[in-house]
């Protein structure tokens, strides 16, 4: 299994194991701290997250369009 490409995705693997990656730090940071100052900064790195996995979706969907 090949680790996921962060600059140039090539499927939704790539996008899925980011998320899914995201999502289990958030916990892991969340269970250890809980604090409202972590919160806002997990907030900040949320949205840059779920940014670039819109960009990576829209890339992956272009790369399929353009094989049609």
């Amino acid at each position: 299994m090949r680790a996921p490409r962060l600059k140039n995705p090539q499927s939704f693997w790539d996008v899925f194991v980011v998320l899914c990656g995201y999502v289990l730090l958030e916990y892991i940071v969340l269970q250890l701290t809980g604090s409202y100052l972590v919160e806002q900064e997990l907030v900040v790195v949320a949205i840059a997250v779920f940014v670039w996995a819109a960009w990576a979706i829209y890339r992956v969907l272009t790369r399929f369009d353009a094989q049609d």
